[in-house]
């Protein structure tokens, strides 16, 4: 893609061009970092650490996914009984 103009409107923001946003996937409330190197302004999109993400899904899933995914299991046992399980994902009473 070659350079894209902009203009710096009166209150110092630009508008990045929907092709260029298309292009990178930036959508609304996308985080980006400026950089600025010598007499350069650097955009880039914000990776979030996927420590985080994992994080934010874990509790996204505690607190919306039905209790028998994400319920503790108790105890040492690695193996489930088959009854249980299947009581767990809500096939068996």
């Amino acid at each position: 893609m070659p350079n894209v103009k902009v203009r710096v409107d009166r209150y110092g923001r630009i508008v990045i061009p929907k092709e260029v946003r298309d292009k990178f996937g930036i959508k609304e409330n996308t985080e980006l970092t400026l950089t600025v190197k010598d007499d350069e302004i650097v955009i880039k999109i914000q990776k979030d650490d996927l420590e985080k993400r994992v994080d934010e899904l874990i509790e996204f899933l505690r607190n919306n996914a039905p209790k028998p995914f994400v319920a503790e299991v108790k105890g040492e046992e690695k193996w489930l009984k088959k009854s249980y399980s299947l009581k767990k994902i809500g096939l068996k009473e």
